[in-house]
């Protein structure tokens, strides 16, 4: 069984990488996520099969700061570089997760506002 923090990294890495096999792997088969909150919530792993593969993933996706744990669910802090318009920008994320008894993501829910992307140099 992975921990929840080992899974987190997994899916850091696993964007970075575009790896949406990689990220879907660590799903379970009837987890749901919610990217960004208060955008739709995609049921399922094909939905969320569909999600990957149909937006682009950030170019990079770190953990940068210790995850707040509690039981199976964690909230943690991430920064994405993402790209607009031709430009690339970093965009603070706190990302809160919850993972079945095996360590599978069974919901993740993305806060951020795009509002907030800064230009990277």
């Amino acid at each position: 069984m992975r921990s929840i923090d080992e899974t987190l990294a997994r899916y850091a890495a696993c964007v970075s990488a575009g790896d949406v096999e990689g990220i879907l792997a660590l799903y379970a088969p009837d987890a749901c996520i919610e990217i960004p909150v208060g955008g739709p919530v995609h049921r399922g792993i094909d939905a969320i099969r569909a999600f990957y593969t149909q937006n682009e993933l950030a170019r990079k996706l770190e953990i940068t700061g210790r995850a707040c744990v509690a039981g199976r669910e964690a909230a943690v802090p991430m920064r994405a570089h993402i790209a607009r318009d031709g430009k690339l920008y970093a965009l603070d994320v706190i990302d809160v997760a919850a993972v079945d008894a095996e360590g599978r993501l069974t919901q993740l829910r993305a806060f951020f506002d795009l509002s907030g992307a800064r230009p990277l140099s």
